[in-house]
């Protein structure tokens, strides 16, 4: 072997020790929902829609985990219909932790054009488990 592959080698080498020193690990299954699949873990568990002028609303609940684990970094859809049913605002929210069978509280603004927002549900995008 010359001495620029032995080299590369040794530096492979390095990085892969100090990952592993690290902790971090290569368990792609640790990031729930990468592909968007549906799940139930974490489902809207209450929500309160407070009406304020200039239509603005500030929208506060509850989300829950089912799951026995504890979810990161939740990403989730929250999105607001008028009375007929059609969604007329959305926005993204991220919740830092949720406990398994456990209870998140979340907070949000969202606005409309000039439609009255009267549900609020909320869509799980992904987190990470543990």
């Amino acid at each position: 072997m010359n001495k620029s592959k032995v080299t590369v080698l040794i530096g492979f080498l390095v990085i892969f020790l100090i990952l592993i020193a690290s902790g971090c690990t290569f368990d792609k299954w640790n990031l729930i929902n990468q592909k968007n699949e549906k799940t139930e873990d974490i489902v809207q568990f209450t929500v309160n829609i407070a009406e304020y002028n200039n239509n603005s609303y500030h929208v506060t609940g509850l989300v829950e985990n089912k799951a026995h684990q504890r979810y990161r970094f939740v990403n989730m859809t929250v999105t607001g219909y008028n009375n007929k049913n059609e969604a007329i605002s959305e926005t993204k929210i991220i919740i830092p932790e949720v406990f398994g069978h456990d209870y998140a509280t979340y907070e949000v603004w969202l606005t409309t054009p000039a439609e009255k927002i009267t549900i609020v549900k909320l869509k799980f995008i992904n987190g990470t488990k543990g």
